[in-house]
């Protein structure tokens, strides 16, 4: 086993013992990494955000001092939703249904109904871990001896020489591995994105080579491709004129993409597709354009939806709907180079699709 892989436990069992669907290897491996739950830009301070990661259902909160906090939508209680109630000015969150109160760590500090202050130790709910970065909330479902890595680092989102574009999230109905590799897949440029960026005139995909970096988590690949101006008017021919470009993608396994270039000369983009289920997620994008270039961000958002919409339609239709990772199940050319590395690696994580 390379050094780098992810040793998980199996998950078959003794007769006597139910058998772990993928959809549960799939929920339970990937509690173990970071994933964006929200845009900073909504959790407002003493707002509540009601949120799902791997189909938990989880409360984000913003004290008045600017703390996070990310609990169990649950009260202990009667099992309303706290994203119902209400943030204290003492930053704790209020159940709408009997006011119950819960601190940062999820410990119920107030029982209105009781003539004493002897609260239960058992009033409590799961609090869980929460950071934030490059106008993104992060949240990670296990403790930090449990996680392979902390969130990754997003350098230019931060840069006082870039403007940072937060892009309104996407809801998809298929898993994160297939969103993911869709966002990697040069191959379907050509065909697909032909009214935007898309070369119709050069379906030939040049060769590329996928490597892993030394964190054992990065896939990294350079694609060259002919785009096009998709702000160009055509020609006669429904052609727009095109030019060299590569696209540099550095693949965060599982779940991130960082792509240099594909925005014009010197941009960053990130996706981060969150799991909402083990067969639906929410995909988390922003980009870092260098200060000079002075973006007209409403023509960008305009044109990236004009990408994603083609791309989704395509997505949710795939089937099987989880990701096959035995390699012998689709056919795989020299340009799926990526998908083949990206599977690959998703095995070697523990993920058995």
């Amino acid at each position: 086993m390379p050094k780098h892989a992810f040793r998980t436990v199996p998950w078959v069992h003794d007769d006597d013992t139910p058998v772990e669907t993928p959809d549960q290897a799939f929920l339970r491996i990937s509690r173990r990494f970071w994933h964006v739950v929200a845009r900073s830009g909504d959790v407002v301070p003493g707002g509540l955000v009601p949120v799902t990661l791997l189909d938990e259902q989880l409360v984000l909160g913003r004290t008045l001092d600017g703390e996070l906090t990310l609990l169990d939508d649950l009260c202990a209680h009667r099992g309303v939703r706290l994203s119902m109630g209400a943030l204290t000015s003492g930053g704790c969150v209020r159940c709408p249904y009997h006011g119950w109160e819960y601190d940062l760590d999820g410990r119920c500090t107030a029982i209105p109904q009781l003539d004493h202050d002897r609260i239960p130790a058992t009033a409590r709910v799961t609090s869980y871990r929460v950071a934030e970065q490059a106008g993104m909330v992060w949240a990670c479902l296990v403790g930090e001896d449990e996680q392979p890595a902390p969130p990754p680092e997003l350098t230019e989102a931060d840069d006082a020489g870039f403007d940072l574009f937060v892009g309104e999230p996407l809801d998809w109905a298929c898993s994160s591995f297939r969103e993911i590799e869709n966002f990697c897949d040069v191959a379907h440029f050509s065909i697909l994105h032909a009214d935007t960026f898309g070369n119709g005139r050069e379906p030939v995909i040049a060769p590329y080579e996928v490597t892993l970096l030394d964190d054992g988590r990065t896939l990294s690949f350079d694609a060259a491709y002919p785009a096009c101006d998709p702000f160009a008017e055509p020609d006669a021919e429904g052609h727009r004129p095109s030019f060299p470009s590569v696209f540099g993608y550095r693949v965060l396994a599982p779940f991130t993409v960082r792509l240099e270039g594909a925005a014009g000369p010197g941009t960053v983009m990130w996706i981060h597709s969150t799991p909402t289920s083990a067969r639906t997620c929410r995909v988390f994008w922003d980009t870092a354009f260098p200060v000079e270039a002075r973006t007209d961000f409403a023509a960008y958002a305009e044109f990236e939806e004009k990408v994603w919409g083609p791309d989704r339609a395509m997505v949710e239709g795939q089937r099987p709907e989880l990701l096959p990772l035995d390699l012998t199940e689709e056919l795989h050319l020299p340009f799926d180079r990526f998908a083949v590395a990206y599977r690959r690696l998703l095995g070697e994580m523990g993920y058995r699709l």
